[in-house]
């Protein structure tokens, strides 16, 4: 059970006794989004559940009361369910008391006094009713609240559901600063509230701080799961004139508060019947076990099932793949399938086809897998620095980002791929000038003039290529839709072969073999820029990895520590001279090592090197790729006051001196055990 994930959900009981009735207590559920532990090395899943985060935990507590109660006293029971995540396991804990905190005890009747008025005592006269002025509207205390000035309060969501509000223009890009008579939108990012209500507000936060002006209210049901916009607010001059106080100035200063208003109720609660059968709560303490249930294993593949028709899917993991759907299924739910190949095509031209989060545009600032500007990294929350230490699927989360505000709409792939080239240029016609050399065929009004005018060196390509530009000086749209078309053909032909799933862990399948030692390369990114001299660009993510070498016991009997898998082409793995395939090869079985000559020993270094070759027929990425003579190496560090490893013609490089030890290790295994054979290489993440 170690690692598998339960779902707790905490309950309030209105049932008589210790029992729990699912139809009494069926709308007494206090967190509407299940807490999800892990199974520890002790078989035991731990949640906290802090009850004052719950704003609404005592209202749902006192709004039924047990059968043949008045009320529900000066305690609530509580009791929590656990259910294991895919095997439909539910247990539930017994009942803890919690002081209800609006529990108000009953005062003991008062005898009536004997004693009766003095003669000089007048009746007691009903005081007059004084009309009661309705005081001035504030905001809720437990509310999420967003500044839009650095002076405005903040207060975040105690229940962790909104995430941020903010004004924004009609592009959904973030405002500094409005005037009056401003049209602008409110972005909502929240947490698994689709359908949900919210009453959302903006207040302006007077200048004693002491009060706040209600200038906009409006209730909403939230659309989506993530991103939310309220459009069209305008921002007129009566709220402006209502929030003045004497020494404001001109300025406002406004907050968005965000209120919950249903949050309790949830599209999930599924109605049980009366004849269900209850369940049975163990006499202890509230430690949850659950024994496991035992159930056929499936070998089902998900990702041959439901990734196989991606493009360019060869060229990444299985959750990359899975993420990429999932991403585009929020999106454009209609139409997934179609936005996630064009994006998976666009990912391919923007990396070179090697979907490396860290790929660098040498030209400009443009990083990872849709080639962030610095400025639009920045608008997203992020640099450029940090999304290249991000790995691959990390940084899927800010392409999702970047494509928000292309939510539902169905683009062709050529608008799609320019809403990350040029988005003033989406939804244009074929003939439209995206960029142009001497600002021909272009708009001199187009505020945009002066960038297309300078973007066209970087992008001239398609122009000057003959296969899809006529070399006039201009870009237009058609030339740009003919030039990226080839990465959506290509991409069918890189779809993948091999499911992880199905080939499972290629070091489990191939290794231990008996008879043989075997060697195993578990690559890492550091996270850093590498630091080894190179004529070639500098990556801001190195490619390291650990070497291990196993006798034919499956033990470790010699290790490597670092090594670089990096090759001076890139990180196209598919091409030569480019970093390292992961995959399986077959070590030379008559001549493991191969010495160095005077010719290559200062690119190979002065000791032998451990000679292998993709394994044919394997169908891994290794095979796939077609490269041969992949060695492992010392070399160009001799003369070198400091020792770096520097990147091969695709192959990998150590320290000379662990290369020294690495041959000493196999002439001494050889003597020892001569009739044990070279097995295979393995390279894996």
């Amino acid at each position: 059970m170690f690692g598998h994930k339960v779902s707790f959900t905490l309950w309030e009981d209105d049932a008589i006794g210790k029992g729990h009735d699912p139809v009494i207590n069926m709308m007494n559920r206090i967190n509407p989004v299940p807490f999800v532990g892990e199974v520890d090395h002790e078989g035991i899943a731990k949640v906290i559940f802090r009850l004052p985060s719950y704003t609404m935990a005592v209202q749902i507590a006192n709004a039924q009361v047990a059968e043949g109660d008045k009320n529900e006293g000066k305690a609530h029971e509580y009791y929590v369910t656990a259910e294991m995540i895919s095997k439909h396991i539910l247990k539930a804990s017994p009942n803890v008391n919690i002081a209800n905190p609006t529990h108000i005890p009953e005062l003991p009747e008062k005898q009536k006094s004997k004693e009766t008025s003095p003669p000089h005592r007048k009746s007691p006269v009903a005081p007059e009713k004084k009309e009661v002025k309705p005081g001035k509207p504030k905001p809720k205390e437990d509310t999420p609240k967003f500044p839009q000035t650095p002076a405005a309060k903040k207060q975040a969501d105690p229940e962790g559901k909104i995430i941020s509000a903010a004004f924004t223009d009609a592009a959904g890009k973030p405002l500094k600063n409005a005037k009056t008579g401003d049209a602008v939108s409110i972005k909502i990012v929240t947490q698994s509230m689709k359908g949900k209500n919210v009453m959302v507000r903006i207040w302006e936060e007077d200048f004693s701080r002491y009060s706040n002006d209600l200038v906009y209210e409006k209730s909403v049901t939230l659309a989506y799961d993530t991103t939310n916009f309220i459009n069209g607010i305008i921002l007129t001059k009566a709220m402006y004139t209502k929030s003045y106080e004497w020494g404001e100035g001109n300025e406002r200063e406004y907050f968005i508060e965000v209120e919950h208003l249903n949050t309790s109720v949830t599209s999930q609660v599924i109605p049980v019947s009366a004849g269900a059968e209850p369940m049975k709560v163990e006499a202890n303490d509230s430690v949850v076990v659950i024994n496991e249930k035992k159930e056929e294993k499936k070998i089902n593949c998900i990702c041959q099932e439901q990734y196989k028709d991606l493009i360019w899917s060869g060229k990444v993991s299985c959750d990359f793949r899975k993420k990429v759907v999932e991403i585009c299924k929020d999106l454009w739910p209609k139409n997934y399938m179609v936005m996630a190949n064009n994006l998976m095509a666009c990912i391919a031209w923007e990396t070179g086809e090697s979907f490396s989060p860290s790929a660098k545009n040498p030209k400009s600032t443009a990083t990872g897998l849709i080639q962030f500007m610095a400025d639009t990294a920045k608008d997203l929350g992020t640099t450029t620095s940090a999304l290249a230490k991000m790995t691959a699927v990390k940084q899927l989360d800010y392409v999702k980002k970047y494509f928000e505000n292309i939510r539902i709409k169905d683009y062709e792939f050529v608008d799609f791929y320019l809403r990350i080239l040029f988005p003033a240029s989406m939804g244009k016609s074929d003939e439209h000038v995206v960029f142009s050399r001497d600002g021909e065929g272009l708009n001199k009004n187009d505020r945009n003039y002066k960038e297309r005018i300078n973007a066209y060196g970087v992008n001239s390509g398609f122009d000057t290529n003959p296969k899809y530009g006529n070399g006039d000086g201009m870009v237009t749209k058609a030339e740009i839709k003919k030039g990226i078309q080839k990465y959506i053909e290509k991409g069918k032909l890189n779809k993948v072969k091999v499911f992880d799933c199905q080939k499972g862990n290629a070091v489990a399948t191939l290794l231990p073999e008996k008879g043989t030692w075997n060697v195993i390369i578990t690559e890492h990114y550091t996270g850093n820029k590498c630091t080894h001299l190179e004529r070639t660009p500098i990556r801001n993510n190195c490619r390291r990895g650990k070497i291990e070498v196993f006798d034919d016991n499956s033990k470790v009997v010699f290790t490597i520590v670092d090594c670089l898998l990096e090759g001076i082409k890139g990180e196209d793995r598919s091409k030569t001279s480019a970093d390292v395939p992961y995959g399986a090869y077959k070590i030379n079985e008559s001549t493991p090592f191969y010495s160095s000559t005077a010719a290559n020993k200062i690119t190979y270094g002065p000791n032998p090197r451990l000679v292998f070759e993709p394994i044919k027929g394997r169908k891994d990425e290794a095979d796939n790729s077609g490269r041969s003579a992949i060695r492992i190496h010392g070399g160009r560090q001799e003369g070198y006051p400091v020792k770096t490893l520097k990147r091969t013609e695709g192959c990998i490089r150590i320290y000379d001196k662990d290369a020294k030890d690495f041959y000493n290790w196999w002439i001494e295994f050889k003597k020892t055990d001569p009739g044990v054979k070279p097995g295979k290489v393995i390279i894996k993440k």
